[in-house]
């Protein structure tokens, strides 16, 4: 399991975070294309995955989930080199707001697979795993785009996406045809009343800390311009922010203490929020990798917390995997949405940062009461 999230993960964070480096240096997208391609994309994949368990039952019908998850692995595989056979903006286009929306129909099945039949701890390490996987990935990807810079080979990021696919298959090859059995009578036992509201709470801030990665990440090439940051060191420094979230969900992987509170993510959605607002106005790599670092750190204990809780309430269902990625793609064109709003009024980058930080306010304060209605006490 461990082997194709990391392998897959790969090809998100080139689509979801290299893809705007890729846009800017190659294609000569200005500022408002690579948040318009943020924002389309969001609402593909937010369509998609809000239509998973539905979407993967009726596949179902046809075929097993273990041959669903290749099917979306080879189509997104044979899309990936054709922005280099057909040269062009409308390529670029297309082939990223397919293969990311075929992404909402991928990772629904994958967790799936992670928790079905696991419970408490086993489910709890699995989830673990899972995180510390894909983020790592996510960050190197991100990292490489830099050296690709260097040697000319931008352009060959997405096509490199084929034999990562095909290296995916290879490990789906090991999966069994379906998951294993789930059984509700052991997930109601090792879940315990407070997981409910603070499943409420998380899925309020989920989408909120893809909200702050969809405002910035289109913009993050153009931050680094304004102070100088030379074009091979731009994705490497803009790969702070992935660094930090996996070191925060290993932290997470590893101890209990979070279980079962809610001022895990009060603490979560304020480093967010500050990480946001110093990125942003920064005037120099130091304190905008400062501002990187609370980003990533928020955001990854703000998504750990919505996946544990939601896979753990939702009994590993697709459907749970499917709201889950529903909620990502949601904060993925709002964030680029606000922004578009923003630059598109005239106003300039003080505007934006308020807009995004009154959106972060309401959802803390509508998480916060959510959260209060759980108990504190842990689990182990």
């Amino acid at each position: 399991m461990a082997g194709l999230t990391f392998v897959c993960s790969v090809g998100t964070g080139v689509l979801w975070n290299a893809i705007y480096f890729i846009a800017e240096s190659e294609y000569g997208f200005k500022q408002s294309d690579t948040l318009l391609l943020a924002f389309v994309s969001g609402v593909f994949y937010t369509a998609v995955a809000v239509s998973a368990g539905w979407i993967v039952r009726a596949l179902e019908r046809h075929m097993t989930p273990r041959s669903a998850l290749a099917l979306v692995l080879i189509a997104q595989g044979l899309l990936a080199p054709l922005v280099l056979v057909f040269p062009g903006v409308g390529m670029l286009w297309i082939a990223t707001v397919v293969m990311m929306s075929l992404g909402a129909l991928q990772w629904p099945i994958v967790q799936h697979y992670l928790v079905s039949g696991r419970h408490g701890h086993a489910m709890r390490d699995a989830i673990g795993w899972f995180n510390a996987s894909w983020m790592a990935a996510t960050a190197i990807s991100l990292a490489a785009v830099g050296p690709l810079k260097a040697a000319g080979l931008m352009s060959w990021a997405i096509p490199a996406l084929l034999p990562v696919n095909l290296i995916a298959l290879a490990f789906l090859m090991r999966f069994p045809p379906v998951p294993a059995f789930h059984d509700d009578g052991e997930t109601a036992r090792h879940v315990p009343p407070s997981y409910a509201p603070l499943l409420a709470a998380s899925r309020v801030l989920h989408p909120m800390g893809y909200l702050v990665i969809g405002a910035l990440a289109p913009i993050l090439p153009y931050l680094f311009k304004d102070i100088g940051t030379d074009s091979s060191l731009q994705a490497p420094l803009g790969s702070i922010w992935h660094v930090a979230r996996f070191a925060a969900v290993v932290v997470l992987w590893r101890a209990a203490f979070w279980h079962g509170r809610g001022t895990t993510l009060v603490v979560a959605g304020i480093m967010l929020a500050g990480g946001f607002a110093i990125s942003v106005a920064a005037a120099s790599e130091g304190m905008l990798a400062l501002g990187l670092v609370g980003i990533g750190a928020g955001q990854g204990v703000i998504y750990y917390c919505a996946i544990y809780y939601g896979l753990a309430v939702g009994g590993a269902k697709v459907d749970a995997g499917g709201t889950h990625e529903a909620l990502v793609g949601a904060g993925y064109f709002l964030g680029p949405l606000l922004g578009l709003a923003t630059f598109t009024l005239g106003f300039g980058p003080s505007t934006f940062i308020g807009v995004v930080l009154g959106a972060l306010a309401v959802g803390f304060v509508v998480a916060i009461a959510r959260a209060g209605r759980a108990s504190s006490h842990r689990t182990a």
